[in-house]
């Protein structure tokens, strides 16, 4: 395994760049493509402009394919009109700056991310929520969140 070793931002990222390129394209539909529901339907008409270069860029390094999430769901229209999306990816390595994870005194957590435009924020933890990878060790979640407007032509309920 030869390691690609990443710098974004805050973090130095170690990645398994193969092994998670072979991973994602073993998969063929993504999270939102799988479900079909219109708020998925949503994402995926403006995926293209949802990720910053920059974040694509990072992916493209890492091995992800930045149109085969992991996860997503819409959680809230905003008051601006905008709607809240938050999803993940994963990739096989390890990172070294803040893991996004905030832990809450009643047991859960909560997530803390970093702002990279307007409207799209990243973060890295260690967890594997429905990774697709085989061996669950060493896999670093990116957790994502955007407001995204509807431009689907129906109006969601």
């Amino acid at each position: 395994m030869k390691e690609a070793h990443i710098s974004f931002r805050d973090w130095k990222l170690n990645a398994d760049k193969e092994l998670t390129a072979q991973t994602y394209l073993e998969f063929e539909h993504s999270s939102a493509e799988s479900c079909g529901c219109d708020y998925c339907k949503n994402f995926v008409e403006q995926r293209e402009q949802i990720f910053p270069e920059e974040v694509k860029k990072l992916f493209s390094n890492l091995g992800i394919d930045f149109k085969k999430e992991i996860e997503v769901s819409e959680f809230a229209k905003l008051e601006n009109g905008l709607h809240y999306y938050s999803g993940w990816f994963h990739f096989k390595g390890d990172f070294e700056g803040k893991d996004c994870t905030v832990p809450l005194q009643n047991g859960g957590h909560t997530l803390e991310l970093t702002s990279i435009t307007e409207n799209f924020s990243i973060g890295f933890r260690r967890d594997s929520a429905l990774t697709p990878f085989k061996d669950t060790d060493r896999i670093v979640q990116i957790e994502f969140d955007c407001n995204i407007p509807w431009v689907l032509s129906n109006e969601p309920e």
